[in-house]
This record gives C-alpha cells, structure tokens and sequence, in this order.
C-alpha cells in the first residue's frame, strides 16, 4: 500500500514539474515577445515545449495509467497555481 502512495505522490510530484516548467516557459515566450515584438525565439520556445511535453508524458504513459493520470493531475495543479500567481501586465 505504502509503495502505491509513494508511486502516486512520485508522479504527481513529476507532473507538477512538468507544469511549472510549462507555465514558465509561457510566461517567458510571452515575455520575450511583449518586450522586443520577437517572434523567433517565442515560436521556437513554443515548440521545445511542446516536444518535452509529448516525450516527459509519453515516457510517462510507458509506466502505465496510473502514474499518467498521476502526472497529469500534477501538471494541472501546477498550472492552476502557477496562473494564480502571476499578475497580468495592465494595457
């Protein structure tokens, strides 16, 4: 029992990573963008992550249902907080 609830809180704890990092790295996109009007470094920020995205859940996914919807609960909670957190810039 107490290995299920290491495993569940061990991927919740890797997808709530997972959705930091991806919350940062919008906010960071938007950030560049708003900044310098850039397009390039954004776009190319944009697609990094999305492919670490499809490989950390893929790679998660191999281990089973579980520990994806572990890992996606975690990913959604830390989008959640992360979003709270950050203050709009005002027009």
């Amino acid at each position: 029992m107490t290995n299920l609830v290491l495993r569940v809180l061990l991927f919740l704890a890797l997808g709530f990573a997972l959705g930091w990092a991806h919350a940062k790295a919008i906010a960071e996109g938007e950030r560049i963008h708003r900044e310098t009007g850039e397009r390039a470094r954004p776009t190319i920020i944009f697609v990094l992550r999305l492919v670490l995205l499809c490989v950390g859940f893929g790679l998660i996914g191999k281990s089973g249902s579980m520990p994806l919807l572990a890992s996606l609960l975690g990913f959604v909670v830390a989008r959640l907080v992360r979003r709270r957190g950050v203050k709009l810039p005002q027009s």
